[in-house]
């Protein structure tokens, strides 16, 4: 029994010991796969970049930069603005998207890819220009392009897939030379940097058309041909509709444009920048709203906060308090500013861009359920003995039309003289839950808006009157330092989920044709 026994406890032993290496390994193991190089890096964001060939030195200098100061990493990939559209179509297509951010050398490839619907957002980064370059040991002169092949100097072209090669195509079609320029090119390259190359170390291509960026980061010599004049091209970084990183690919097309950031890198590398928004890694927006659009406008602010990774700082309130502070300058100036009705926005005008307008709701009665006052138009309103409720006209849009039509048709000395007017409010939702708990307010001026879910106990009375229209508009501060990202913001709060919010909640579209 003894050594029965202690044959057991040795047997049961090994089986432990066997059991806690086992676990131990495995642990080991999972503790190993948990933290390899692999895991780690694919917790790490990732962007991938397409860009054309002949943007490639600040794109790629500003990638590293940022790679540097955030945890992201950037994949670059280079070819003609054309072939890069083509793989963007083709892997969407595929249900396989690599893209975030697209970056051709040239707008109509961005009108293009957006029309096909492969991106969305677009952010001017530099422009650039379309030359005839040489190498510095060349000596002819030319000034037009007939002398260009009168001299029988060769030369070489992009490929049309190719920014500087559409741009070309598109200069001499104007001008009516494309085709005899096209067939007297003595050689065709993909990209603008091959084709610089090769004017730079062979005889065989003397000149070609290529960007003067390009032409002096290979230190060639542009020579002006009046056929090239006005061949500006801009260059943009565009978000891809497919991108599942959108607020880093914005993140980073900001970065490009940002003055302290790759705009003087795009300058460094002889490009003309176009100066973006002021760099901030997550932006604070100041957004004055009038009241009445509270709900309606909600919906476009918390998508643009969420894909932008901004955050949008609302005050609501009636726009004559907003204007008085925007006046007296009490608080700070908003980034953005939308008003209940755009004579509020003339009244401070010169502090901001020219606005767009968006929606607009009517003024209407609400009177309690059976119209027991039979209160039928506002010349009704002139009788004794009806409560009437609106909001403070020097606060609010509102309360402003409703006291401008009582005088414009006559009738205000009669509500004054009555003492009709029993409640003001500051906004109409206050006025609307003063109806609801005031036995003695009979009607109350609202727009048709603040009407969508009304209790069944009150009832609606048109007011047919020219002032009874309220017409909402938006407009970005001058003095903005993210004006860029506020015609991102109004062209959200524009947009077809917009137009539906609005419609949603009561108003008339205003804004651009949204298909609907």
């Amino acid at each position: 029994m003894k050594e029965t026994k202690s044959t057991y406890q040795n047997q049961g032993g090994g089986l432990r010991f066997f059991v806690i290496v086992t676990l131990v390994a495995v642990a080991g193991a999972f503790w190993w796969l948990s933290d390899s190089p692999e895991e780690s890096a694919s917790s790490k964001t990732e962007l991938v970049i397409y860009c054309a060939a002949g943007i490639r030195k600040p794109v790629e200098e500003a990638a590293r930069l940022f790679e540097k100061e955030y945890d992201v990493e950037i994949r670059l990939d280079y070819g003609s603005s054309g072939e890069l559209e083509g793989k963007i179509e083709l892997e969407l297509a595929s249900n396989a998207p690599r893209c975030d951010v697209y970056v051709p050398a040239d707008v109509s490839f961005v009108d293009r890819a957006r029309s096909k619907g492969l991106t969305q957002e677009s952010l001017l980064l530099a422009q650039f220009e379309l030359i005839l370059a040489a190498s510095n040991d060349q000596n002819f002169s030319l000034e037009s392009i007939d002398q260009l092949h009168t001299e029988g100097i060769p030369y070489g072209m992009c490929d049309e897939k190719a920014g500087a090669g559409k741009k070309t195509r598109d200069i001499l079609s104007a001008s009516g030379k494309w085709e005899v320029t096209k067939e007297k090119a003595r050689v065709t390259f993909p990209r603008v940097t091959e084709l610089a190359g090769a004017i730079q170390t062979s005889d065989n291509v003397q000149a070609g058309f290529i960007w003067d960026s390009t032409a002096k980061q290979f230190g060639l010599k542009s020579i002006p041909l009046r056929e090239l004049k006005n061949s500006t091209s801009t260059i943009s970084a565009n978000i891809t509709t497919a991108t599942k990183n959108p607020t880093w690919a914005l993140r980073f097309a900001r970065y490009l444009a940002a003055p302290e950031k790759g705009s003087p890198l795009f300058e460094k590398h002889h490009f003309t920048p176009i100066q973006g928004d002021t760099w901030v890694l997550e932006p604070e927006i100041v957004f004055y709203c009038g009241g009445v659009n509270r709900e309606a406008v909600a919906v476009a602010l918390k998508r643009f906060q969420e894909r932008e990774g901004c955050l949008i700082k609302t005050q609501f309130a009636g726009c004559g308090t907003i204007v008085g502070s925007i006046q007296s300058g009490q608080f700070n100036m908003p980034d953005l500013f939308m008003t209940c009705d755009v004579s509020y926005m003339a009244m401070v005008q010169p502090e901001f861009t020219q606005p767009s307008d968006v929606s607009s709701t009517r003024v209407c009665m609400l009177v309690r359920k059976g119209n027991p006052k039979n209160i039928q138009t506002l010349n009704d309103l002139a009788r004794a003995g009806i409560g009437i409720g609106t909001t403070d006209p020097q606060m609010s849009t509102l309360g402003a039309l409703s006291h401008a039509m009582f005088e414009d048709l006559d009738i205000k000395q009669s509500i004054q003289e009555n003492k009709s007017i029993i409640v003001t409010s500051p906004t109409a939702h206050e006025l609307i839950l003063q109806m609801e708990g005031h036995d003695k307010l009979d009607v109350a001026l609202v727009y048709e808006a603040n009407c969508q879910h009304l209790e069944s106990n009150v009832e609606i009375i048109d007011i047919h009157h020219p002032l009874a229209v309220a017409t909402q508009n938006i407009a970005t501060a001058r003095q903005s330092k993210f004006p860029h990202m506020m015609t991102r913001l109004k062209q959200e709060v524009l947009s077809t989920q917009s137009h539906d919010s609005f419609i949603n909640h009561g108003f008339q579209w205003e804004g651009p044709d949204t298909g609907q």
